[in-house]
This record gives C-alpha cells, structure tokens and sequence, in this order.
C-alpha cells in the first residue's frame, strides 16, 4: 500500500502565516486545491495532466463518460478494466494523495453505467422506498465497484430536499432521497458508511439546498432567496452532528435570507459563518463546477478564485465540460491573487492542512474488533463500577488522546489480543477490575499503516482513570514491553492521525503517552474510583512521544502535566 502523509509536510507551514513561502512551493499548495477534468481514456508521461500533476502537485482530478457537448464521444469512461487502467496509471504518476472523483449518485446521474458494463444503482428516489438492508446491500456494491474502479473520491449524497416538483435539476432527475429532512440523512449516512468502509470520500451536495430551486446553475443564474427555507440545512446538522461529513460541496445559487450580494459557493457569509461557525463544519468544502454559467457568466475568473477561496472554499473544481481552463492559468491566476494581498496565505495554508485530513481519513483501514450488544453492555457496567456513571450509551467527547505499543511484533497477533469481548487470562493484573477486553480505536502497523478497530466516539479500556475521554492509539511494537523499537514510518502515522483527530474532534486538549497517564490523577478528566487499580507503563517511549510532539505542535495539544 503507498501511504501518504501530507499533514506532516503541510504543518511545516504553519509558523509561516505572517512570512513568505518560496515561489515554486506556494504554486505546488494552490495546485493542490484544484479538481480538474481532462479530455482522455488513457493518460502517459506526456500527457498534459501528467505535467500538471509534476508542476503543481495536482489535487484531483474528475471523471466523466461523455462530453457534455457531444454526448456520442467517450471522454475518460468506457468500461471497467479501461477506467482500471487510466486510475492505475494516474495513481501512478502522481507522487502525492491524488483524488479521483466522479458523479456517481445512481439513476440517472451516474457516470459508471450499465452500458459500460457497471452495475445498475437505482436513483435516490427509488433508494428511499427500498427496505433498508436493501439499501445497505445496494450501496455496498456500488462502493465495491467505485474501488475496484480506482475510484477515491464521489460526489454524493445528494442532501437536497425535494421540495419543489418543477425542479429540472433535483425533483425531475430523481435526486433526492425525499422532503423530509431526518429521512434524507438517515439514507445518506447508509451510502456515506459504505463509502467510508471501502475507503472512497463522500462529498455532500448542494450546500446550502438546491431542492426547492427553479433553475439550473449550469445554465446560468439561480435565485432561490423566496423558495428556500431553514429545513434544507436540516440533513447537514444532522449528519454534522454525527460527525459524518468529512467534504461538502456547495451550491451556485443566490439567497438573499443568506447572503445579499453573492452566490453560495463565493459567499462568507454562507460558506464560513453559516456552514462553519453555526453548523460546525470542520471539514473540506469544495465548489461546485466554477465554469458553471451562474458563475462564469457573471464574475472574471480572477474574481471568482479571489471570492471562493476567501469565502472558505477549500477545493476548487473546474471540470472542463462547460468550457476550458488551463491548470497553469489557475494556479497563476490565484497566486497573483496571493501575492498582492487580496487572497491571505493562511487561506492556502488552512485549506492545504484541511485537504492533507480529508486524505488521512481516507486511508484508515476499517478492521472491527468484535462490538456485539455483550461487549456494549460490559463497557457500560465499567463506566458505571469505576466511574459512577449509568450511561444510556457508551459514547464519549473525546478530550485526550493517548499513545501506547502494543508489546507484540505482528499485526496479526496485536489485532488478535484487541478483537476479543473478554480479557484473555494472562490478564490478571488487571482481570479484578473488569473481564472487559482491552481495545483501541486504532492500531498503527510497523509499516505506518492505520486501522480503524472501532468507532472513535466510544469508550475503549485501553488507559486507566481516563477511558472516558480518551481516544486510544496502538502501535504495534515494543519488543517483550522494554525495547523502544516502534518506527519512523509509525511517527510520522501518528503526527498524521493526530492532526486528522484533532480537526475533527476540537474538545481534544492533551496528548498522552501511556506511560505518563499518572500524571493526570489530578486532573478533572480522571475519574477513577478503585484508589488500589494502578499498573506502571512504559509505553510508547519517551523518544518515540518526543517525535510525535515535535511533529504536531502546532495544535499546541497540552501535556499531562499542564
């Protein structure tokens, strides 16, 4: 597996918000905000999205089957193994995280067909009046064709309400799941889980609701300022609320309730105060298709570059179907932009570390320890024995983040001491307190590759006293628990998962290594009752934690003892 850890290199920049970044490399951070469409089924060294990929560390790029404006000539899609190919050979050129995204809702709004030899998804419309293990096993297999495809990123969901029936581009298309908001995201977190567990991005659209709209963005100007209502932000603080969003892309259409002067995709107000700051978004946004009419016919290039990524807009997308625009004009055009004040460099640099998560999270691989009903009610009967509470779940607000090893050499025999529901007997140092099974939320190989063993908002035994607020961390390593042996690919795992954890979760505060979590009995955070349960601990290592600090210290994360 190639691994990536672009946080570790993007947070270098960050002591750098109020100074210069060298030429070439600022050119590579704005390179790395772009989405863009190219014209061919195959691609080479020559090819010129190849060069752009080498000149500017391209972000993405997207995929369609047709030209929009010749519906009988292939563009980049005409079978499985030929779209194998082309996403292999762009993988393979690209020497950073490259996204390669496409519009695959199902229906009619599919860019995988069953003409090319891709299975038939029925549209959401159809999906919402489906059971929902059907869904579940339907959305299944579109996200097991999307990565055998190569496919990393999908526009989708679609999160509009269905609201108005003279709607061209969400009601007539059989786009939306419905007009209830709670059903609208309850059958998008279905498709978002099982994107999510065969490691393709869901990307959320059309902030902030294009469901009750009348016109078409491609085609020009969208106002919706008197058939919009509050409920189409509904499905977004739900799923927000769950922490299920990790990308959005917003809508080009005007409302006036929101923003008085500009669009959704150039607006602060909307994309910033309204998404960010009230619904509490922390992820990426990205812009829909920027050559869209209702953008390009009304703003120069340079303007709508300024205003997006000033408005909050992490990714830009240029899909070059509607018109054309070089990579070079791009990146050229915003780092004017950046040079002469009207674009901050910490824009570029916020949007870089946001785009460097998005990527994090997409390489966690999902490995479940067993999670029945059993170990759910033996994790609340140890909340309630040491930490008098009777919880009604075993969530947590994670506040600290704690590194360990796991003392065993493999990944096969450190997974194996985790899956279980019960404490193995060997345990019996701590069996007294509980037979609940030790467990983490992730477990780093020696390789630097990163599982994901259950939900990282419940509660794990993995760290005395502080379970209840703590996300725990394995690495598998720490020969017979003496041997400070864990790796240099394991660090830089870390610094990246860190960083991923912490923009998602900002009540995190501390990062602990196991061996220091004495240091916090004092603390609010400790909540131990047995004053006799206490074990010393030597792990992670003192070296391997002073790494992993230098690493992410820019999150200014406090140490036990502070």
């Amino acid at each position: 597996m190639k691994l990536f850890f672009l946080p570790l290199l993007i947070l270098l920049f960050s002591p750098l918000l109020n100074a210069s970044v060298e030429n070439s490399e600022l050119k590579k951070m704005i390179g790395r905000m772009l989405i863009v469409g190219f014209e061919t089924p195959f691609v080479d060294e020559n090819s010129s999205i190849v060069q752009d990929m080498r000149d500017y560390n391209l972000g993405g790029v997207i995929l369609f089957d047709k030209f929009y404006n010749n519906k009988n000539r292939t563009k980049n899609i005409s079978s499985p193994s030929q779209l194998k190919k082309l996403t292999t050979q762009l993988k393979s050129f690209s020497k950073e995280p490259l996204f390669i995204a496409l519009d695959q809702e199902g229906g009619r709004v599919a860019r995988l067909k069953p003409k090319y030899g891709f299975s038939t998804i029925p549209s959401a419309q159809k999906i919402s009046q489906m059971p929902l293990e059907t869904v579940k096993k339907l959305y299944k297999k579109q996200s097991v064709m999307l990565k055998n495809a190569g496919i990393n990123l999908n526009f989708a969901p679609v999160l509009d309400l269905s609201l108005n029936a003279d709607n061209n581009v969400i009601f007539k298309l059989e786009r939306s799941f419905g007009k209830e908001a709670t059903k609208v995201a309850k059958y998008a977190q279905i498709l978002i889980d099982a994107q999510t567990k065969h490691n393709i991005i869901s990307v959320a659209k059309h902030f902030p609701g294009h469901g009750s709209s009348l016109g078409d963005s491609h085609k020009g100007f969208v106002d919706i300022t008197h058939t919009w209502n509050k409920e189409e932000l509904k499905p977004y603080k739900i799923l927000i609320h769950e922490h299920a969003l990790n990308a959005v892309m917003t809508a080009h259409v005007f409302n006036a309730k929101l923003d008085e002067k500009y669009p959704a995709t150039l607006s602060y107000k909307i994309n910033t105060e309204l998404l960010r700051k009230q619904l509490g978004f922390r992820g990426v946004i990205i812009s829909d298709d920027m050559q869209m009419k209702a953008i390009s016919a009304h703003y120069s290039l340079k303007q709508a570059l300024t205003l997006a990524i000033n408005s909050g807009v992490d990714i830009l997308l240029f899909g070059n179907q509607l018109a054309y625009n070089s990579t070079k004009e791009i990146v050229e055009t915003i780092y004017k932009e950046v040079k002469n004040g009207n674009i901050p460099l910490r824009r570029i640099i916020e949007a870089n570390n946001k785009i460097a998560n998005l990527h994090t999270q997409n390489i966690i691989i999902h490995k479940p320890i067993i999670f029945t009903p059993k170990r759910i009610e033996m994790t609340k009967s140890y909340i309630h024995t040491h930490y008098a509470k009777n919880p009604k779940t075993i969530e947590i607000t994670p506040k600290i983040i704690v590194l360990h090893w796991t003392a065993v050499m493999n990944l096969k025999d450190s997974f194996a001491r985790l899956k279980s529901e019960k404490l193995f007997s060997d345990r019996k140092d701590i069996a007294a307190a509980s037979t609940l099974n030790v467990s983490a939320h992730f477990l780093i190989d020696r390789d630097g590759t990163i599982y994901q063993l259950m939900p990282d908002n419940w509660m794990a035994r993995h760290v005395i006293g502080l379970n209840y607020s703590s996300i725990g961390i394995e690495n598998v390593g720490g020969e017979e628990n003496k041997k400070e042996d864990l790796t240099s690919e394991q660090v830089k795992a870390n610094i990246a998962l860190i960083n991923y954890l912490k923009e998602k979760y900002p009540t995190i505060e501390y990062l602990v290594g196991h061996y220091e979590y004495l240091q916090m009995q004092n603390r609010p955070l400790w909540l131990e009752r047995d004053k006799g349960y206490r074990t010393k601990k030597v792990d992670p290592g003192k070296t391997f934690m002073q790494q992993v600090r230098k690493g992410v210290a820019t999150l200014k994360l406090k140490k036990p003892n502070e």
